[in-house]
């Protein structure tokens, strides 16, 4: 018996449902039988039976044959399962270079997502959320007029949550909205202002893991994240270039 369960457990992993492996074996142990044979043999529906004898000869595991006009069947060789194999193998060889591409082609492309509106942008926001280091490029004006209660929500949280933050506000973010950040800010809130020769940035950029958001919080606002590994290593790179000249 435990036999049995070790060759049933073999065959699933060879690509064999349950019912195709009760067949198989007992045809194995049977030799040539009928439908019914095999269907009270194995306890499977005759109408199933059909089936799965069509699967298994498609599979090249079963083979039949007419015996006094009545349709029999009976298991091939056992190296057939060998042979199945093996052309599996040899058919997946062929298509590998093909897949590989498919699969580099994936891989490099990015992933694109679109927010519309206040709500979706802060659906942004709380993506940040996961992350265990946080960079951002940010009008502060904008940032606190615009969230409100959100943005210190927002801030508190990310200190809650001990995520560390690179953070560089524009120029004009050096009123009230920093006296606000400083009060909010944790000790793993680092931050930084743009001089004042350079203009302010309409859009805000948060850079986390493999992802960069951009997000314009004038009206309409709207905002997109950007999901690939080079792209963000691109403005990664940026940013503390910029962070180091300050």
């Amino acid at each position: 018996m435990q036999a049995h369960m070790d060759i049933k457990q073999t065959l699933k992993e060879l690509g064999l449902h349950s019912s195709e492996s009760r067949i198989y074996l007992y045809l194995l142990e049977n030799g040539v039988s009928t439908p019914p044979q095999i269907a009270r043999g194995t306890g499977i529906a005759r109408t199933n039976c059909y089936h799965v004898l069509r699967e298994l000869e498609e599979k090249q595991l079963v083979q039949s044959q007419l015996v006094r006009k009545r349709k029999t069947y009976l298991a091939r060789d056992p190296e057939s399962l060998v042979t199945s194999i093996d052309k599996k193998r040899e058919a997946a060889q062929r298509a590998l270079p093909e897949l590989r591409e498919l699969y580099t082609t994936q891989k490099n492309k990015p992933k694109i997502r679109f927010y519309n509106g206040l709500e979706e942008v802060h659906e942004i926001y709380r993506q940040t959320l996961t992350a265990e280091k946080l960079i951002a490029i940010v009008d502060g004006e904008k940032f606190f007029s615009t969230l409100g209660k959100f943005g210190d929500w927002y801030i508190k949280e990310l200190h809650r949550r001990k995520i560390i933050f690179d953070d560089i506000f524009t120029a004009s973010s050096q009123g009230k909205s920093a006296e606000r950040v400083k009060e909010l800010r944790g000790a793993l809130h680092a931050i930084k202002f743009l001089p004042p020769r350079c203009k302010d940035a309409p859009t805000d950029i948060l850079i986390w893991g493999d992802n960069v958001a951009l997000i314009t919080l004038e009206k309409p606002v709207f905002g997109t994240i950007i999901t690939s590994e080079s792209i963000s290593q691109t403005f990664k790179t940026l940013f503390y270039f910029i962070w180091e000249e300050l």
